[in-house]
């Protein structure tokens, strides 16, 4: 139990992957990662969007996971090394880069993306919310898994050549189920740029499937202990506990069923009879504890399948990461270096609105002490985490994405309790603040948040009604 506690590294400061340090101590924020692609099938020498940071300005330019960014501010992109393109990126005498970029459903689009610039010493709410998720794991979850789903690329192909798809012919024998996949199959790829036609498409796709009870399987008496999958479901937006097993200490034996899924995008043009030209394949093979109907799983996975297309980070298997955000923005920038002071507000916050200014010391929030010190701040949460772990509830147990293996939500019954350690001086508790919504934190249910801060002589007492806000991402990761 003392091993997760020690592992938490307290981090105030969480810059964007994409960001330029500017003359002045300022940080401009792009709110994208990307990396130079070696696949010819896509972006070959040029970089790749792998992730698209929620509210930010690259997500409000509209910059999606797997563009091609073809240039920056005119200049061409293929062949440039990292060194360049960092450097085209963080060129500190724009406010805005022009970007150029291609993807499944569009080509040569331009993306101007406007640069968000901060002092580099300012901790905005949302650090804040991340580096104190665990007050409110129920609004602050990271979550990451990994299936076994197997890709093959034709490197002879360039994806972006390709604009439709339709289907092989269905097996009659099988034709509920087969419609179930393909619909499945149709979904995600229009979702992905691509465009349905029946006739004369650039693309056929293919499924082969089966579904067995697994003649070697062996009776476990510890079957209730054994770990099963937890998967993000794309229809739902929720993480779900499924019947499958995927851990390197389950063996083929301990499972009932074997469930196989394989899907094909064949290249028509260059396919003649029997001699099919697959360009991209993807195969799931998995181990199950007890039956989960191919329909059933079909729903589920194959969006999870198809975003390995046309870009897949690993080949092997595949990694995805799912964040979930949901805190209070009143708009305060906090001093990284002294916690209590108010080093920038943002204009036409609840905080700007209510007069809270630059240089505001903040003494406390809610009646709660701030605590300066980061040393300090940071001993009193990991000392609230360890003190406070029995009343959170064992059933909710999950793995985060940072590898905890003790995440937990807080027992509905403990709310009380709960709110009252969150009063306790010693844990130094005041950015609990950005979860005031939660009745664990709050029980009045009144999201309206108190700061006393002195002005230079004068002491005042401001009320800030904060805007809740909320975000989420899912990704491919390596």
């Amino acid at each position: 139990m003392k091993r997760i506690f020690s592992l938490l590294i307290f981090s105030f400061l969480i810059l964007p992957a994409a960001f330029s340090q500017l003359p002045g101590d300022f940080v401009c924020r792009l709110g994208f990662t990307y990396e130079i692609s070696s696949q010819e099938s896509w972006g070959k020498n040029r970089p790749v969007v792998l992730s698209v940071q929620p509210l930010s300005p690259a997500d409000e330019a509209g910059l999606k996971i797997n563009d091609v960014i073809e240039s920056i501010n005119g200049v061409k992109t293929e062949g440039q090394p990292i060194d360049a393109l960092n450097g085209m990126f963080q060129n500190n005498s724009l406010d805005q880069l022009k970007l150029v970029v291609r993807n499944l459903g569009y080509k040569d689009k331009g993306v101007n993306l406007n640069k968000d610039c901060k002092l580099s010493r300012a901790l905005n709410e949302r650090d804040l919310s991340m580096v104190y998720s665990f007050y409110s794991l129920e609004d602050m979850q990271l979550r990451g898994f990994s299936c076994p789903f197997r890709t093959t690329l034709r490197a002879s192909s360039d994806f972006s050549n390709y604009k439709t798809f339709g289907f092989m012919p269905v097996d009659e024998n099988n034709k509920a189920l087969e419609d179930v996949i393909n619909a499945s199959i149709r979904k995600a790829l229009e979702k992905r740029g691509l465009i349905y036609q029946a006739e004369n498409p650039d693309l056929a796709i293919s499924t082969n499937y089966s579904y067995n009870k697994n003649k070697n399987f062996q009776e476990d008496t510890n079957v209730d202990k054994l770990p099963v999958a937890c998967r993000y479901n794309m229809e739902t937006g929720k993480m779900e506990n499924l019947p499958i097993y995927y851990h390197p200490l389950i063996g083929d034996k301990q499972a009932q069923y074997l469930l196989s899924l394989g899907i094909q995008l064949i290249d028509r043009s260059r396919s003649s009879g029997n001699n099919l030209h697959v360009i991209w394949e993807c195969e799931a093979n998995e181990l199950l504890g007890s039956d989960y109907p191919l329909d059933a799983y079909s729903r589920l996975h194959i969006p999870l399948m198809l975003m390995q297309y046309p870009y897949p980070q690993t080949l092997g298997e595949a990694r995805f990461r799912y964040n979930s955000m949901k805190y209070n923005y009143t708009g305060l920038n906090y001093n990284i270096d002294n916690l209590e002071e108010v080093i920038d507000v943002d204009r036409l916050s609840p905080a700007y609105q209510s007069s809270l200014k630059p240089g505001d010391q903040i003494e406390r929030i809610c009646g709660i002490k701030i605590q300066p010190d980061q040393t300090t701040a940071s001993e009193a949460y990991k000392q609230f985490i360890y003190k406070t772990i029995s009343l959170r509830d064992p059933k909710t147990t999950y793995t985060d994405a940072n590898g905890f293996t003790q995440c937990m939500f807080w027992n509905r019954l403990n709310y009380a309790q709960v709110s009252d350690e969150f009063k306790n001086p010693r844990y130094a508790t005041a950015y609990s603040y950005l979860f005031y919504f939660e009745p664990y934190i709050n029980l009045s249910g009144t999201n309206i948040l108190t700061f006393d801060v002195k002005r230079g002589r004068e002491r005042l007492s401001m009320k800030v009604t904060p805007v809740i806000r909320t975000e989420s991402s899912f990704e491919n990761y390596k």
